[in-house]
């Protein structure tokens, strides 16, 4: 019983883990220009995410970090 339980707890970091390192995958990929900030002229290609910048960009300072951009996906994605 206690394997299964390990067993369980194991995955669930791994998929936790694969879910953080797959949203930092897809910020730098985006990322352009490397700055660590997503901007308007990076998402153009993207109009589905452009559409939704504003509500992403929490402190309206016209980016989106990192940070903002793992929210957004955990809160209205997953």
């Amino acid at each position: 019983m206690k394997c299964v339980f390990f067993s369980v707890i194991a995955i669930t970091m791994i998929s936790f883990n694969a879910v953080a390192l797959d949203v930092k995958q897809r910020f730098n990929h985006l990322d352009a220009n490397k700055n660590g900030f997503l901007t308007e002229d990076e998402l153009e290609p993207q109009p589905q995410l452009l559409s939704t910048f504003t509500r992403w960009d929490k402190n309206q300072d016209k980016q989106i970090s990192l940070l903002e951009f793992k929210d957004y996906l955990t809160n209205n994605l997953y």
